[in-house]
C-alpha cells in the first residue's frame, strides 16, 4: 500500500509538471495572426479585383502563400510581403484564377534572396486537371516546360539559390497534416468543386484556428470537425438562385452560412467576389444569419484581418 502511494504521489508529481509546462508553452505562443486578401475577386476581367490569392502573416512575417490567381504578383508587392520569408505555398485547385501569377511570382523570386527551399503543395490531378507535381513540370521541365529557362528552380543537377519543391495531396477524404513548423500547422481538407480536384486548408496557431473554403460546392465540409473557428475566409461566387451549373461548383449563401455555423466561425470572410455577387451584399445578408457570427466582412484586394 505504502508503495501503491509513493508511486501515485511521483505520478501525480510528473503530471503536475507536464502539464505546467504545456501551460508555460501556451501562454507564451502570443503570436500577431493576420490574413490578408491579395485578390478578392475570381476570373472576370470587369471586376476590378485580382483573383484569388490569400496571405498568412505572422507576427508580421508573411508565413504562408494561398493560391496565385491574376494580379497575385502586382498584390504581393504591394503587400510589402518577402518571398525569402514564406514557408509554403499552397494551392486549393489549379483553374487559371487561382494558378496563373505563380510564374510571375517565381521570376520574381530571382532578385529575392531566398536560400532555403520552398514547398509547393497541392491537389492531385485527374482527366481534368494536373497534379501538382505535373503543373510544376509544365511549367518548368528542362525539356519541355514552358519556362524551362527557369528550369534551374526544380533541377537538382542545376545551380540555384533555392528549389521549389512539389508535394501532392492525396485522394481521400481524411484531413491531412501538409504542415508543421515552430507553432503553426497547417491541414488539407479534400472538397468538391464540380470535376476538379480541390482542397480547403485549415491553418492552426497559438490556439486559433483559420480556415480557407477555396472554391467548392460545400460538399465535404461535414466531415470536418473544428471545436472553434476563429476565421473562415468563404468564396462568395455565385447568388443564392443561380443555376445547377454554378451550384455544382459554388457554395449559395445559405450553404455558406450553414458551413460557417457548422465549424463555430467566429468571424466570417466573404472573398472570390464575382459580378454576380457584387453589389448584390444585401441579398447575400438574407441568408446569413448575423447573429450567428461576431463579424461578417466583404473582403476587398488587400484588405488585412486580424484574428482574434
Amino acid at each position: 500500500m505504502i508503495i501503491r502511494l509513493k508511486l501515485l504521489k511521483i505520478s501525480l508529481m510528473f503530471l503536475t509538471i507536464f502539464c505546467l509546462e504545456v501551460m508555460s508553452k501556451e501562454s507564451l505562443c502570443d503570436a500577431n495572426i493576420q490574413i490578408q486578401i491579395l485578390g478578392s475577386g475570381g476570373p472576370e476581367l470587369s471586376d476590378n479585383r485580382a483573383s484569388s490569392s490569400y496571405l498568412v502573416w505572422i507576427n508580421n512575417q508573411a508565413s504562408i502563400l494561398i493560391d496565385t490567381g491574376g494580379g497575385t504578383a502586382l498584390r504581393f508587392g504591394q503587400s510589402k510581403a518577402l518571398w525569402s520569408n514564406l514557408h509554403a505555398v499552397l494551392f486549393t485547385h489549379f483553374h487559371a484564377d487561382h494558378s496563373s501569377d505563380f510564374p510571375a511570382l517565381l521570376k520574381a523570386s530571382w532578385f529575392g534572396n531566398r536560400t532555403t527551399d520552398l514547398p509547393i503543395i497541392g491537389p492531385y490531378g485527374n482527366h481534368t486537371m494536373p497534379s501538382t507535381l505535373e503543373f510544376i513540370s509544365a511549367l518548368y521541365d528542362k525539356n519541355n516546360g514552358a519556362f524551362k529557362y527557369l528550369s534551374d528552380m526544380v533541377d537538382t543537377e542545376q545551380k540555384s539559390a533555392y528549389k521549389i519543391v512539389a508535394r501532392n495531396l492525396k485522394d481521400n477524404e481524411e484531413t491531412q497534416l501538409i504542415y508543421q513548423k515552430d507553432n503553426m500547422i497547417v491541414y488539407a481538407h479534400q472538397v468538391k468543386h464540380g470535376p476538379i480536384p480541390a482542397f480547403a486548408y485549415i491553418i492552426k496557431s497559438c490556439g486559433k484556428t483559420i480556415v480557407f473554403s477555396g472554391d467548392t460546392n460545400g460538399s465535404g465540409f461535414e466531415t470536418l470537425k473544428l471545436a472553434r473557428t476563429n476565421m473562415f475566409i468563404a468564396h462568395n461566387a455565385i447568388p443564392e438562385n443561380a443555376g445547377n451549373t454554378a451550384k455544382s461548383l459554388h457554395m449559395t449563401p445559405s450553404q455558406i452560412n450553414h458551413i460557417a455555423k457548422h465549424l463555430n466561425t467566429k468571424s466570417l470572410i466573404l472573398s472570390h467576389r464575382m459580378n454576380r455577387t457584387l453589389g448584390n451584399e444585401s441579398e447575400t445578408l438574407k441568408f446569413i444569419k448575423n447573429q450567428h457570427f461576431d463579424k461578417i466582412v466583404f473582403a476587398n484586394d488587400l484588405d488585412i484581418f486580424t484574428v482574434n
